[in-house]
């Protein structure tokens, strides 16, 4: 399957129909280019809320202003995945869960049918600033492109969620990634590539991009898409399938075969996705000696 990861810069519009005429435009593109699944970054559904006069406001604030235009964005990307005949993960932005606050990524396919994945655990910014809350569910999803899991950014430095995720049967990991600095991307990208190895799977990052002046959450922006793999025999030696351009905003296009990226597990250098299990109860007894 052909597979587009975007570096995605969100911006001001004067009104709905300029930001959906942005959106659409994208989508279009990929489509035309035959990809079949389309990913946006973490927060890219910030510039749902980034409508009308430029205003500089709090985290916090910029939080409740996307809980109010999710269900508007969730509509827009559910239209254009069924106009389209693509899947997509639309950009994800603060959605309301009862009544919390979360951050959440909605994945539309063409028949119209969407759901989505909250982020599980939240960087310190979100949780002192934005004051959202972590999501309550790890899940897979079941696609006409395979079994489809979901790490947020952050969420992608933690090995055991996307252990879970593979063991309940995702052939590819989606990380949606929002990072300021370089120091932030090189933690995600590296961390993506351990999942990789880890998991012998397919792993694509979308990052988002800045700075969006007058915007506390988009106030910094980097990042380059990329699709890693573990590296063994039949993929690249390096892990990486492909992979954009640090800041500059486009798709990033890989034609993939997850069933092929996984292979590895039955037929590969090391088993690492075999040998999870051999991380066993020495884990939980580590015996300390005296060199002194």
């Amino acid at each position: 399957m052909k597979i587009a990861a975007s570096a995605y810069r969100p911006e001001w519009h004067s009104d709905w129909a300029s930001l959906a005429a942005k959106i659409e435009a994208w989508v279009s593109e990929a489509a035309e280019a035959k990809a079949e699944l389309l990913l946006f970054p973490e927060y890219g559904g910030c510039e749902a809320a980034l409508i009308g006069l430029q205003e500089d406001t709090s985290a916090k604030d910029w939080a409740a202003r996307m809980v109010a235009a999710s269900e508007a964005w969730l509509d827009l990307h559910v239209g254009l995945a069924r106009k389209y005949g693509v899947h997509i993960l639309a950009g994800s932005l603060c959605a309301a869960d009862g009544d919390r606050i979360v951050n959440r990524a909605y994945l539309a396919a063409p028949n119209g049918t969407h759901t989505f994945q909250d982020k599980l655990i939240l960087t310190p910014y979100e949780r002192n600033q934005m004051e959202i809350q972590a999501g309550r569910e790890i899940k897979v999803f079941d696609t006409a492109l395979g079994k489809i899991g979901i790490l947020i950014c952050y969420d992608s430095e933690f090995p055991v969620q996307a252990r879970a995720m593979t063991e309940a049967g995702a052939e590819m990991i989606l990380v949606p990634s929002a990072t300021d600095f370089a120091a932030g991307q090189t933690r995600v990208r590296q961390s993506c590539r351990a999942r990789a190895i880890e998991n012998q799977c397919l792993i694509i990052q979308s990052p988002v991009l800045g700075p969006v002046p007058d915007c506390d959450v988009l106030d910094q922006g980097t990042g380059r898409a990329g699709f890693f793999c573990p590296p063994d025999h039949g993929l690249p030696s390096n892990g990486i399938i492909a992979q954009g351009d640090t800041d500059k905003a486009a798709w990033v296009y890989a034609e993939v075969d997850p069933k092929a990226i996984s292979a590895p597990r039955q037929t590969g250098q090391v088993g690492n996705f075999a040998h999870w299990i051999e991380q066993d109860e020495r884990t939980l007894h580590v015996k300390s000696e005296n060199l002194r």
